[in-house]
């Protein structure tokens, strides 16, 4: 069987499926994933630096939303709907306050663009549910 890559967000949404408790680290890391990448993008643009640890907060939740339902793949325009119309003020609130353009294409190229970060980012392997022996 050949090895698939796995994403994050892939990850993220299947172990969902499988416990609360099972994802609780993925979704740890997705947001100190964003809180390690902040001020490095904070430095290059402080409007998206400042929200980037929002956006990634809600996409995160979408795609365990998604993969609660099954519907983990096959969904992205749908991701992105949603996505869009949670994130959508609050990033054209801050672009605007920075003087950038805040129309819609552009918000939502900016979450997109988050949603191929965290997409780029391999998945932690899943902890072996066989203890080890010595």
């Amino acid at each position: 069987m050949a090895n698939k890559f796995v994403s994050f967000l892939q990850s993220l949404g299947r172990d969902f499926k499988a416990g609360l408790s099972k994802l609780d680290p993925f979704v740890k890391k997705a947001i100190s994933v964003a809180q390690a990448a902040e001020p490095e993008i904070t430095a290059l643009d402080p409007a998206i630096g400042t929200i980037f640890t929002t956006v990634v907060t809600v996409v995160s939740s979408i795609e365990q939303k998604f993969a609660a339902m099954g519907q983990q793949t096959g969904t992205g325009v749908q991701k992105l709907a949603e996505a869009t119309s949670i994130l959508a003020p609050v990033v054209t609130q801050a672009f605007t306050a920075a003087g950038k353009a805040a129309d819609l294409p552009t918000v939502q190229n900016y979450i997109s663009a988050v949603v191929n970060f965290l997409n780029a980012i391999p998945a932690t392997p899943a902890p072996s549910s066989t203890p080890a022996t010595s």
